[in-house]
């Protein structure tokens, strides 16, 4: 068997992997607060002691992925409790496994008036004394919420809490589903701005990951005729052995 076939298909393999993130964001381009992922490559050489090809043969792999983090469009939506953020920054939801952040910022609130995201987690007071009742709740009485730029929440004009919003370096965070992370390590206060009656869009372009999924799967698909190739010369090579015996 030619040892090229070996290269052909470890690029078939990270065209794959390749394949599967970019199909991921093209599935997500609709879901609020969603970062598109990438993915980066390398070349490894697998050097040969002896030969007339001191290089050895050349391998493609994934040598990392990662998650963009450029904002995402602003969408209007009226509703007090749609919160969307500017700059770096994620809101803090205590959940059963501990502190998670995340940029999707559709929140309400439940009957006991504490503001929870979509998924039932509550979203954290960045000013509570114990981190275990870190909730900021709405009276049931109030008529207006206003969120400032800063985080602040007032209910009729009283403050009632400010948002934990934080910062990390990318290398500390890591995806857990579609829009929430688990982080390593303290966060630092944010200087993200809030903006009330708005949600934070994915910042994956549909059009734009059309055309990288096209263009990937030709990419692998290329892969598969070269490996379809060698195939056939190994193919070829052992019927004309077998002829000559």
């Amino acid at each position: 068997m030619s040892d090229g076939i070996y290269s052909a298909l470890s690029g078939a393999i990270a065209q794959q992997r390749a394949l599967d993130v970019v199909a991921n964001n093209v599935a997500n381009a609709g879901t609020v607060g969603y970062r598109g992922d990438t993915v980066a490559f390398r070349e490894a050489v697998s050097r040969e002691t002896a030969g007339p090809n001191p290089d050895g043969l050349r391998y493609v792999s994934v040598a990392q992925q990662s998650t963009d983090q450029s904002d995402g469009p602003l969408i209007q939506t009226g509703n007090p409790l749609d919160l969307a953020l500017q700059g770096d920054g994620l809101f803090a939801l205590q959940t059963d496994n501990g502190v998670r952040y995340t940029r999707a910022g559709s929140f309400r609130m439940d009957p006991e008036g504490v503001i929870r995201s979509s998924g039932g987690h509550v979203l954290m007071d960045a000013g509570a004394p114990d981190p275990s009742q870190a909730e900021i709740r709405i009276p049931p009485e109030a008529t207006e919420i206003l969120v400032g730029t800063d985080g602040t929440v007032t209910a009729d004009g009283q403050e009632v809490g400010r948002i934990r919003i934080e910062s990390f370096d990318q290398r500390s965070l890591t995806k857990e589903g579609l829009t929430m992370y688990a982080a390593r390590g303290q966060g630092e206060p944010a200087e993200a701005q809030v903006s009330q009656g708005y949600l934070e869009g994915a910042n994956v372009s549909p059009v734009g990951g059309m055309n990288q999924l096209i263009s990937t799967s030709r990419a692998f698909e290329a892969f598969q005729r070269v490996i379809q190739a060698f195939r056939q010369i190994d193919e070829r090579a052992a019927r004309d052995v077998g002829s000559n015996r």
